[in-house]
């Protein structure tokens, strides 16, 4: 019996190393055949993202506020407006937050009105606001064709408006130093009357 039971334990640990070899072999030929696909995505030419360009009119935004009150921003309006646009779910949104919350702090009460915009769910947003102690306004959409009208295709976005609705200056992505300093100095001399 004990010859038996040792084939028999062989028999076992043959098919069980052909099922692991054939397991494995299937799981490479879908890895290579993930990175055929991936490889041509990348070959794809992609346009570049497209943001407002300065001298452009903005139509009027509108879009609930953390606190469930209808908000519209619309122009004319007596002061240029800051429009810092984000996703509860993004690192570089996170990471630009601390910036902001200092500019709003220092600017608000000027010639400036500023605003946080996303189109994330509100829980999310609600959630958000209170983990980063958020003081300034967050609109959340409630209209999406407005993420393509404003060329919101890359987040974060920063634009500033001036009281007309015109577009003065737009900043995509995460913000350097450079562009941190260069939104400090405009936003200096805007929130002067």
């Amino acid at each position: 019996m004990t010859g038996k039971s040792a084939f028999l334990k062989t028999q076992l640990w043959s098919i069980i190393l052909i099922v692991l070899v054939l397991a494995m072999g299937i799981e490479i030929l879908l890895l290579v055949q993930e990175n055929r696909e991936l490889r041509s995505v990348l070959r794809i030419p992609r346009e570049p993202f497209k943001v407002l360009n300065p001298k452009e009119k903005v139509p009027p935004l509108s879009g609930i506020d953390q606190k469930g009150k209808e908000v519209k921003v619309e122009y004319p309006s007596s002061k240029k407006t800051i429009l810092f646009w984000f996703s509860t779910e993004c690192p570089s949104c996170e990471y630009d937050l601390e910036f902001w919350k200092q500019i709003y702090q220092k600017h608000s009460s000027g010639m400036l009105r500023f605003f946080g915009v996303t189109s994330s769910e509100k829980d999310k947003t609600e959630e958000f606001v209170k983990k980063f102690q958020l003081e300034f306004p967050v609109l959340i959409l409630s209209d999406f064709s407005l993420l393509e009208k404003y060329r919101v295709d890359v987040i974060p976005q920063t634009m500033l408006i001036d009281t007309n609705g015109v577009v003065l200056k737009v900043w995509p992505g995460s913000l350097s130093e450079n562009y941190k300093k260069e939104i400090e100095a405009m936003m200096s001399s805007s929130s002067k009357p």
